[in-house]
């Protein structure tokens, strides 16, 4: 650090200050940067976090990081964790509360910032661990001591509703899968259900098993209701995108025509990379407001600031169409 400083003609202060995420004068930024570029120079994060009481880490729990949406968050979260000087941990629970429970367990132990977790699994050993662990919670209710924050999925199951029926489709499936738990999705279809009720208007659901072969299924189900060149639905509402695409793979496979009828929406809206095309028209979750408001709330948290018991924050979501690839 005093080679750096050296370097840049600058105190010693003003390079901690930097290193630390405090405020510096532009020109010294640019300086600073400058001799470390030169310099090779690599802060020591851990003597930081003895020196600050504060280690730099935030683990970030996912289900599985193998999925459009998850794979969005997973890159904008750790943008804004380092753009506020965190560093991220990645961890795949893979739904499995055992799984979640040994990530908590390394949290506590290497004591780091906090936690974010977008678990699905009954997380029943969350409560023990809020009391030690800096904990938000994206899209499902922990306790009332853990922020959560989430889209508003009743309000994106009504907008797929008023979508189908506004492009004249008048018999609706639900694809969705099995939970041992609530689950957001289920929320999402009981949204779709009640709309279509509302207005008198037919809805079937069919719910996968947990199998991993789930997809499978959604294919005999398909297949079982082609007759004729055609299928009973004319309006699909898949509770995530990763269910409906592979109703749209399904139904070319059957019969290529029917996704001239058939329209399918699903739900995240997310893309599979940045310049790729949205694979179906879907409702789509506010992921870069979900990922400001998680950081901005653990941070808070960070520094001791109170946050109110039972905090929610339900986002808004929006409907986007199917985008073409040329």
């Amino acid at each position: 650090m005093n080679d750096v400083a050296q370097l840049a003609g600058v105190g010693r202060g003003t390079v901690s200050n930097y290193i630390n995420g405090l405020h510096v004068q532009d020109e010294n930024k640019q300086k600073i940067k400058k001799a470390i570029k030169e310099l090779n120079y690599v802060p020591n994060l851990q003597a930081r976090a003895l020196k600050t009481a504060q280690n730099s880490y935030v683990v970030f729990i996912v289900p599985n990081s193998w999925t459009p949406f998850f794979s969005e968050l997973v890159f904008k979260m750790q943008n804004e964790l380092n753009r506020n000087g965190f560093k991220m941990i990645l961890a795949n629970s893979h739904g499995n509360p055992k799984e979640e429970q040994d990530i908590l367990n390394m949290a506590a132990l290497n004591q780091v910032s906090g936690v974010i977790t977008t678990s699905y699994s009954d997380i029943y050993n969350v409560m023990n661990f809020s009391k030690t662990i800096n904990l938000v919670s994206i899209e499902r209710y922990v306790s009332e001591k853990v922020p959560l924050i989430s889209s508003d999925n009743y309000a994106g199951g009504e907008l797929a509703a008023k979508k189908l029926i506004e492009l004249k489709k008048s018999r609706f499936l639900v694809l969705g899968r099995e939970h041992g738990h609530k689950d957001v999705t289920l929320v999402r279809t009981k949204a779709f259900k009640d709309y279509m009720e509302s207005k008198k208007l037919p809805v079937d659901i069919f719910e996968a098993t947990l199998s991993p072969s789930f997809h499978n299924e959604y294919y005999k189900y398909l297949v079982a209701h082609y007759s004729n060149g055609q299928v009973p639905f004319d309006g699909i509402f898949a509770t995530t995108d990763e269910y409906g695409i592979i109703a749209q793979e399904v139904l070319n496979t059957i019969n290529p025509e029917l996704l001239k009828k058939v329209k399918i929406i699903g739900f995240d809206g997310a893309k599979a990379s940045k310049y790729m095309p949205t694979p179906i028209a879907s409702i789509r979750q506010p992921v870069d407001d979900i990922v400001k408001l998680s950081v901005k709330v653990l941070i808070k948290m960070i520094h001791n600031e109170q946050i109110p018991l039972n905090y929610k924050k339900i986002l808004p979501v929006s409907y986007q169409e199917k985008e073409k690839a040329f």
